[in-house]
């Protein structure tokens, strides 16, 4: 009986290595509220209510989403913008002007 042997050179084997990511605690790297959460978070058991647990990323994605939608209510207006809001002031005071003279020739033949 003939046996299939499947021959690989060495330089063809991948060789895993294991890769250790070493994390260092610094203090900066999270915010004040998000430390309290993972701290109460570390006091929650298997056997209490989920809802006793913080959801951290949906409180991070939560303030992200405020503080981005207050900063575009409360963003200046760049140079384009101003120029194309200007030229939509301009037409749609043009419609009205021909809106008003339109209507005010209607008017007179009443």
């Amino acid at each position: 009986m003939l046996s299939r042997q499947i021959i690989v050179p060495i330089s063809l084997k991948t060789h895993r290595r294991r890769v250790t990511a070493r994390v260092h605690k610094s203090e900066d790297a999270w915010d004040p509220d998000d430390q309290r959460r993972i701290n109460e978070n570390k006091n929650w058991r298997a056997g209490d209510p989920e809802e006793d647990a913080w959801d951290i990323d949906k409180e991070r994605d939560a303030a992200r989403y405020k503080r981005e939608s207050l900063e575009s209510v409360f963003r200046l207006k760049t140079d384009g913008e101003e120029e194309t809001l200007k030229k939509m002031r301009e037409r749609i005071d043009k419609w009205e002007e021909y809106i008003d003279k339109e209507m005010g020739s209607y008017d007179s033949n009443d």
